[in-house]
């Protein structure tokens, strides 16, 4: 899809007989895509310019690769795999090579902070967000929100950590200080938007995407916030 205009889509990848293909992720130099495919069975990482041409694969195996996000330089990307005979994350340089663990546990999702400092994730099963050093290590909740069925909902941005919280009485989209674990609303919400689906934020914090659902069908609401 053109970026600039929002529309022309242009088709990015040609994989024979039509595989599963998805969880694409823009590099943040805006010059390649990350997807995971299906081609033989088992989904694997790939990596496409963002221009279309041919994929390259970079995870292999019997194991199965999903949800992969670039580190904040590009250089390194995170994905969710089975190879464990468990659930956990892994990473992998983006030249490839050999896959390392980086948690011990479950984890979807994973995005670096903006400095490299920590990566965060949520759980296929499970509430709230994660954090863990790159390199590995302690493995700490550091907020309860999302809800189960609901990890796609939040994004990691320099203003913050943008979430969906399914509030008692209602729901909001919350952003939460990982350094001064403070939490604030950004706006709230109408109605709960559906499972399995998710939002997108700018990076400036200004514009928030959010899949919404009603009418027995799906949309993409735009959420812009008011400058104070």
């Amino acid at each position: 899809m053109d970026r600039l205009s929002g529309w022309r889509p242009t088709q990015a990848t040609y994989l024979q007989a039509g595989p599963l293909t998805g969880s694409p992720s823009w590099s943040n130099h805006g010059d390649k895509i990350l997807f995971d495919s299906r081609p033989g069975g088992h989904s694997h990482v790939f990596c496409v310019p963002a221009a279309g041409g041919r994929p390259k694969q970079l995870t292999f195996g019997d194991a199965n690769d999903i949800t992969p996000r670039w580190s904040h330089d590009d250089q390194s990307i995170y994905f969710r795999s089975n190879r464990g005979d468990r659930w956990q994350l892994w990473r992998v340089s983006a030249a490839g090579g050999d896959p390392q663990p980086v948690t011990t546990g479950d984890g979807i999702v994973p995005q670096e902070s903006p400095d490299g400092r920590w990566l965060y994730y949520t759980r296929g099963n499970e509430d709230g967000i994660w954090r863990v050093s790159p390199s590995g290590g302690a493995e700490t909740q550091i907020l309860t929100q999302p809800s189960a069925g609901y990890w796609g909902y939040w994004q990691v941005t320099s203003r913050g950590i943008f979430y969906l919280d399914r509030g008692v009485s209602s729901s909001a989209i919350r952003i939460f200080n990982p350094e001064t674990k403070v939490t604030s609303l950004y706006t709230a919400l109408k109605q709960m938007p559906p499972t399995y689906s998710g939002l997108a934020v700018a990076q400036d914090g200004k514009i928030v995407l959010l899949t919404d659902q009603h009418d027995a069908g799906r949309h993409v609401t735009l959420i812009q916030a008011i400058e104070q």
